[in-house]
Protein backbone atom coordinates (compact mmCIF):
# COMPACT_ATOMS: atom_id res chain seq x y z
CA UNK A 1 0.00 0.00 0.00
CA UNK A 2 1.47 3.37 -1.05
CA UNK A 3 1.43 6.15 1.54
CA UNK A 4 0.71 9.70 0.44
CA UNK A 5 3.80 11.86 0.99
CA UNK A 6 3.80 14.63 3.56
CA UNK A 7 3.11 18.00 1.90
CA UNK A 8 5.61 20.54 3.22
CA UNK A 9 5.15 24.26 2.57
CA UNK A 10 8.50 25.85 1.69
CA UNK A 11 8.85 29.07 3.70
CA UNK A 12 5.08 28.97 4.15
CA UNK A 13 3.17 30.02 1.05
CA UNK A 14 5.62 32.37 -0.71
CA UNK A 15 3.33 32.68 -3.73
CA UNK A 16 0.48 34.25 -1.77
CA UNK A 17 2.49 36.10 0.91
CA UNK A 18 6.03 37.19 1.65
CA UNK A 19 8.06 34.09 2.53
CA UNK A 20 8.88 33.16 6.12
CA UNK A 21 6.32 35.54 7.61
CA UNK A 22 3.40 34.69 9.87
CA UNK A 23 1.13 35.62 6.96
CA UNK A 24 2.87 33.08 4.70
CA UNK A 25 2.64 30.35 7.32
CA UNK A 26 -1.06 31.04 7.93
CA UNK A 27 -1.71 30.87 4.17
CA UNK A 28 0.09 27.51 4.00
CA UNK A 29 -2.05 26.13 6.80
CA UNK A 30 -5.18 27.37 5.02
CA UNK A 31 -4.12 25.57 1.83
CA UNK A 32 -3.74 22.25 3.57
CA UNK A 33 -0.03 21.91 4.33
CA UNK A 34 0.88 18.94 6.50
CA UNK A 35 4.10 20.62 7.61
CA UNK A 36 5.73 24.04 7.27
CA UNK A 37 9.39 24.63 6.40
CA UNK A 38 11.18 27.67 7.78
CA UNK A 39 14.72 29.07 7.95
CA UNK A 40 16.71 30.39 10.89
CA UNK A 41 19.05 33.32 11.44
CA UNK A 42 20.41 34.92 14.61
CA UNK A 43 20.30 38.62 15.44
CA UNK A 44 23.17 40.58 16.96
CA UNK A 45 21.64 40.20 20.43
CA UNK A 46 21.24 36.44 20.04
CA UNK A 47 17.56 36.09 19.12
CA UNK A 48 16.65 33.32 16.68
CA UNK A 49 14.48 34.70 13.87
CA UNK A 50 12.87 33.19 10.80
CA UNK A 51 14.49 34.31 7.56
CA UNK A 52 16.37 32.54 4.79
CA UNK A 53 18.77 35.23 3.56
CA UNK A 54 21.66 36.51 5.65
CA UNK A 55 20.76 40.04 4.48
CA UNK A 56 17.44 41.88 4.34
CA UNK A 57 17.96 43.27 0.85
CA UNK A 58 15.91 40.90 -1.31
CA UNK A 59 12.75 40.69 0.77
CA UNK A 60 12.73 43.89 2.78
CA UNK A 61 14.78 46.36 0.68
CA UNK A 62 17.03 47.05 3.65
CA UNK A 63 20.72 46.62 2.87
CA UNK A 64 21.76 45.23 6.23
CA UNK A 65 22.66 41.83 7.61
CA UNK A 66 20.40 40.21 10.20
CA UNK A 67 23.49 39.52 12.32
CA UNK A 68 24.19 43.27 12.53
CA UNK A 69 20.78 44.18 13.98
CA UNK A 70 19.22 43.69 17.41
CA UNK A 71 15.73 42.22 17.51
CA UNK A 72 14.17 45.59 18.37
CA UNK A 73 15.72 47.10 15.24
CA UNK A 74 14.57 44.17 13.11
CA UNK A 75 11.02 44.53 14.42
CA UNK A 76 10.86 48.10 13.09
CA UNK A 77 10.88 46.68 9.55
CA UNK A 78 7.45 45.77 8.16
CA UNK A 79 4.20 45.68 10.11
CA UNK A 80 1.72 43.24 11.61
CA UNK A 81 2.14 39.71 10.29
CA UNK A 82 4.42 41.10 7.57
CA UNK A 83 7.55 41.25 9.68
CA UNK A 84 10.48 38.94 10.28
CA UNK A 85 9.09 36.72 13.07
CA UNK A 86 11.02 35.09 15.87
CA UNK A 87 11.10 31.32 16.04
CA UNK A 88 9.12 31.56 19.25
CA UNK A 89 6.36 33.53 17.53
CA UNK A 90 6.06 30.92 14.79
CA UNK A 91 5.96 28.10 17.33
CA UNK A 92 3.15 29.91 19.15
CA UNK A 93 1.19 30.67 15.99
CA UNK A 94 1.51 27.42 14.04
CA UNK A 95 0.43 24.05 15.44
CA UNK A 96 1.63 22.02 12.46
CA UNK A 97 4.89 20.08 12.42
CA UNK A 98 7.85 22.23 11.39
CA UNK A 99 10.84 21.53 9.15
CA UNK A 100 13.45 23.79 10.76
CA UNK A 101 16.14 24.62 8.21
CA UNK A 102 19.40 26.32 9.12
CA UNK A 103 22.81 26.89 7.59
CA UNK A 104 25.11 27.58 10.54
CA UNK A 105 25.70 26.29 14.03
CA UNK A 106 25.23 29.72 15.61
CA UNK A 107 21.45 29.24 15.74
CA UNK A 108 21.44 25.73 17.20
CA UNK A 109 21.51 26.43 20.92
CA UNK A 110 18.87 29.16 20.77
CA UNK A 111 16.64 27.14 18.47
CA UNK A 112 16.76 24.07 20.67
CA UNK A 113 15.93 26.18 23.70
CA UNK A 114 12.91 27.80 22.02
CA UNK A 115 11.61 24.51 20.66
CA UNK A 116 11.91 22.86 24.05
CA UNK A 117 10.20 25.80 25.79
CA UNK A 118 7.30 25.45 23.36
CA UNK A 119 7.06 21.70 23.97
CA UNK A 120 7.58 21.27 20.23
CA UNK A 121 10.64 19.04 20.00
CA UNK A 122 8.54 16.14 18.74
CA UNK A 123 6.99 18.16 15.91
CA UNK A 124 10.22 19.82 14.80
CA UNK A 125 12.49 18.23 12.18
CA UNK A 126 15.87 19.99 12.00
CA UNK A 127 17.46 19.92 8.53
CA UNK A 128 20.71 21.21 7.10
CA UNK A 129 23.61 20.15 4.94
CA UNK A 130 26.04 21.51 7.55
CA UNK A 131 27.26 18.30 9.14
CA UNK A 132 29.20 20.12 11.85
CA UNK A 133 26.06 21.99 12.90
CA UNK A 134 24.11 18.72 13.01
CA UNK A 135 26.75 17.22 15.26
CA UNK A 136 26.38 20.18 17.61
CA UNK A 137 22.61 19.74 17.50
CA UNK A 138 22.81 16.04 18.26
CA UNK A 139 25.12 16.68 21.23
CA UNK A 140 22.80 19.37 22.63
CA UNK A 141 19.56 17.52 21.94
CA UNK A 142 19.77 13.72 21.88
CA UNK A 143 16.01 13.67 21.32
CA UNK A 144 16.01 15.98 18.27
CA UNK A 145 14.69 14.77 14.94
CA UNK A 146 17.25 15.29 12.18
CA UNK A 147 17.24 15.38 8.39
CA UNK A 148 20.46 15.54 6.37
CA UNK A 149 20.09 17.95 3.45
CA UNK A 150 22.03 16.82 0.39
CA UNK A 151 23.12 18.33 -2.94
CA UNK A 152 26.05 16.13 -3.99
CA UNK A 153 25.63 13.66 -6.87
CA UNK A 154 26.73 10.73 -4.73
CA UNK A 155 24.46 9.70 -1.86
CA UNK A 156 25.80 10.21 1.69
CA UNK A 157 27.60 7.36 3.42
CA UNK A 158 25.32 5.28 5.59
CA UNK A 159 27.83 5.67 8.43
CA UNK A 160 27.19 9.43 8.53
CA UNK A 161 23.43 9.03 8.61
CA UNK A 162 23.78 6.51 11.43
CA UNK A 163 26.20 8.73 13.36
CA UNK A 164 23.71 11.60 13.23
CA UNK A 165 20.82 9.25 13.94
CA UNK A 166 19.04 10.93 11.06
CA UNK A 167 15.36 10.28 10.47
CA UNK A 168 15.32 11.74 6.95
CA UNK A 169 17.64 12.00 3.98
CA UNK A 170 16.71 15.33 2.38
CA UNK A 171 18.13 15.63 -1.17
CA UNK A 172 17.32 18.11 -3.93
CA UNK A 173 14.65 16.59 -6.15
CA UNK A 174 17.01 16.09 -9.10
CA UNK A 175 18.87 13.48 -7.06
CA UNK A 176 15.81 11.33 -6.44
CA UNK A 177 15.59 7.90 -8.05
CA UNK A 178 13.44 4.92 -7.05
CA UNK A 179 16.61 2.95 -6.34
CA UNK A 180 17.97 5.57 -3.95
CA UNK A 181 14.66 5.88 -2.14
CA UNK A 182 14.41 2.09 -1.81
CA UNK A 183 17.96 1.94 -0.45
CA UNK A 184 17.21 4.53 2.23
CA UNK A 185 13.99 2.78 3.17
CA UNK A 186 15.87 -0.50 3.47
CA UNK A 187 18.04 1.12 6.13
CA UNK A 188 15.06 2.49 8.05
CA UNK A 189 15.39 6.07 6.78
CA UNK A 190 12.72 8.30 5.29
CA UNK A 191 13.24 10.55 2.27
CA UNK A 192 12.11 14.14 1.86
CA UNK A 193 12.91 16.21 -1.21
CA UNK A 194 12.94 19.86 -2.27
CA UNK A 195 11.95 22.20 -3.88
CA UNK A 196 9.31 20.61 -6.09
CA UNK A 197 7.08 23.14 -7.89
CA UNK A 198 6.18 21.56 -11.24
CA UNK A 199 3.46 18.92 -11.53
CA UNK A 200 5.72 16.67 -13.61
CA UNK A 201 8.37 16.73 -10.88
CA UNK A 202 5.74 16.08 -8.20
CA UNK A 203 4.71 13.01 -10.18
CA UNK A 204 8.29 11.80 -10.58
CA UNK A 205 9.28 12.02 -6.93
CA UNK A 206 5.99 10.56 -5.78
CA UNK A 207 6.41 7.57 -8.10
CA UNK A 208 9.91 7.13 -6.70
CA UNK A 209 8.36 6.61 -3.27
CA UNK A 210 9.49 9.66 -1.27
CA UNK A 211 7.96 10.23 2.14
CA UNK A 212 7.76 14.04 1.99
CA UNK A 213 7.76 16.74 -0.68
CA UNK A 214 8.75 20.37 -0.09
CA UNK A 215 7.17 22.92 -2.43
CA UNK A 216 6.79 26.67 -2.90
CA UNK A 217 3.40 25.91 -4.43
CA UNK A 218 1.70 24.19 -1.53
CA UNK A 219 -1.78 24.61 -3.04
CA UNK A 220 -0.72 22.83 -6.24
CA UNK A 221 1.05 20.11 -4.26
CA UNK A 222 -1.95 19.55 -2.01
CA UNK A 223 -4.26 19.22 -5.01
CA UNK A 224 -1.82 16.85 -6.73
CA UNK A 225 -1.53 14.60 -3.68
CA UNK A 226 -5.23 14.74 -2.79
CA UNK A 227 -7.11 15.23 -6.07
CA UNK A 228 -10.44 14.33 -4.50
Amino acid sequence: MTTTPIAIAHRGDPVAERENTLAAFAAAVQKGADMVELDLRRTRDGEVVVLHDARLTRLWAVDQAVADLDLTELKEIGEGTMRVPTLGEVLDAIDLPLMVDFTGGEVVEGAVRKVREAGAIGRSLFVTGNVGALRVLRALAPEARIGLTWTKPKAPPLSLLRELRAEFWNPAFGLITPERVDAMHAHGLKVSTWTVDQLSDMANVTRAGVDAVVSNRIGDLRRFLSPH
